[in-house]
């Protein structure tokens, strides 16, 4: 019975989360379907980004309104989840932007591009000339403007277009052939999307989408079927495929970056003691933790704070919630002692038992333990090394041999923990959780300038990973000791 136009109203000026809500449910326009659905589409946006002005609570609360607008929104127009709808919309508002995308002023030619990492610029020409910047003559022009608009939509997008296809892999969302050749029409999608490797859950076929067909990490081109259905892998698909490594090799020899940690994401999988005799997952007992910055961490990533039990994330879709214990109060800045971590359990959300390991998804398995394990590396309490997280490590160490691989570099080894380099002066220890390098027994003082690594050394993902490249541009510099001119780290080298 309400009309739109009062919904929004309560939306803008009041922020009303039953109205935010409400917002899907109220009737389409059917002659103008498409400008009705972009309109409110891109209201929810808004709205979600103006909450990062308040608190976390309220934070929390409008991003759950939100959440379930868009649901709603989403089943009124004939979609199955927000995250098709969520690309039909983006593509929509992409197509009439990139329609106006180029302008010519004079001999001057303003031109909106998306460049090869899916991120909007903007090119200007004059003549054969590229200019830095627009000339200031016709900034103030309406036409410059909207362009400008344009571009600063499409970089919002970018955000929202990353988060949606992390989020996809790990909802392990299944598209179909024809529904990926449509997705792949958004240009924003497209490129970042066509650098992700997809999974047939049924064949166990993975590649990189290639008009039409997959592309393997051996090179190989799958066929698809109309029927076939495909997801975003992730990096435990591949592993029990035996495809993982594969691919860790396929994006060095390529240096393909991903939009964001696909085949080099940390994987955990359970141990035998956790599948076979247990329930629960035991392997971060004993880690103390900051309550505050732990449920400030976990609260980003999904997880919720129940006063009696901890810190649990439900999976309303699987039927089960995990849940974190420690004996802690989460509520209080109190300065008791730091809360000491005990065990990881799933319980069903039907009969509130506990879940036993071997039924867990084990995509869900590895994402719960990686929050855990960031918990324990980043809210630590002192006596645990922050940086020494064993997947992560793992992951350091598997970029690690790429990179050697890559440098052609006869002299290094790469161990669980550390690197091991044959130098010409000496032989040289690197750690793969500090960075701390070590010559028989002795640790060498090197200041690492953060900023210098980044961009100069390939990592195969768009996250800025500082210490991974401070860790290999050290393995590169002792590789080839002789070639070293820096005085201070030559004095303790010789000494």
């Amino acid at each position: 019975e309400i009309k739109l136009d009062e919904v929004i109203q309560k939306i803008t000026e009041k922020r009303d989360k039953d109205y935010v809500m409400a917002l899907g449910l109220v009737p389409i326009n059917k002659k103008k379907e498409e400008e009705d659905l972009v309109r409110r589409y891109n209201l929810l946006q808004t709205f979600l980004k103006e909450s990062k002005q308040f608190g976390q609570q309220r934070q929390e609360s409008e991003k759950n309104a939100v959440e379930i607008g868009l649901d709603n929104l989403s089943r009124n127009a004939g979609y199955e989840d927000s995250i098709r709808f969520s690309w039909a919309m983006e593509a929509k508002a992409t197509q009439q932007i990139m329609e106006k995308s180029t302008l010519v002023l004079d001999d001057t030619t303003i031109k909106l591009v998306i460049d090869e990492q899916g991120k909007a610029e903007l090119e200007v020409t004059k003549g054969d000339k590229t200019l830095k910047s627009i000339p200031d003559k016709y900034k103030k022009d309406k036409q410059v403007e909207a362009l400008k608009e344009g571009k600063t939509y499409l970089t919002k997008q970018y955000s929202r277009t990353r988060l949606s296809l992390e989020q996809a892999m790990l909802s392990q969302t299944l598209f179909s052939v024809a529904e990926l050749n449509r997705i792949m029409e958004h240009p924003v999608v497209r490129v970042m999307l066509s650098k992700l490797v997809l999974f047939n859950p049924e064949t166990q076929a993975s590649g990189f989408w290639q008009d039409g067909k997959l592309i393997s990490a051996e090179g190989e081109k799958v066929t698809l079927k109309a029927e076939d259905k495909l997801l975003i892998a992730h990096p435990s698909h591949l592993f029990y495929a035996v495809q993982w490594d594969l691919y860790q090799k396929y994006l060095f020899d390529k240096e393909l970056k991903q939009p964001f940690k696909q085949v080099f994401r940390e994987l955990y999988i359970p141990t035998k003691d956790e599948l076979e005799t247990s329930n629960r997952s035991e392997r971060y007992q004993g880690h103390q933790v900051q309550p505050q910055k732990t449920v400030a961490l976990l609260r980003g990533r999904g997880w919720t704070v129940n006063y009696e039990e901890g810190l649990q994330r439900v999976y309303h879709k699987e039927g089960f919630r995990a849940t974190i214990y420690a004996a802690a109060d989460w509520y209080t800045p109190s300065d008791v002692e730091a809360p000491t971590l005990e065990y990881v359990v799933f319980y069903s959300l039907k009969d509130g038992k506990e879940v036993p390991m071997k039924e867990i998804n084990p995509v869900i398995f590895s994402e719960v333990m990686r929050d855990v394990d960031l918990v324990v590396s980043v809210a630590h309490v002192g006596g645990v090394d922050p940086e020494a997280s064993h997947s992560t490590m793992q992951m350091r160490a598997a970029l690690a041999r790429e990179s050697v691989r890559l440098f052609k570099l006869a002299n290094v080894e790469v161990k669980e923990r550390h690197i091991l380099v044959k130098g010409k002066l000496g032989e040289y220890s690197i750690h793969l959780g500090s960075g701390m390098v070590s010559r028989g027994g002795l640790q060498l003082s090197i200041l690492a300038v953060q900023s210098q690594h980044r961009g100069r050394v390939f990592l195969p993902f768009v996250d800025d990973d500082p210490k991974s490249a401070e860790i290999i541009s050290k393995m590169r510099l002792f590789a080839e000791d002789d070639k070293i001119k820096d005085p201070t780290i030559l004095a303790q080298i010789m000494k």
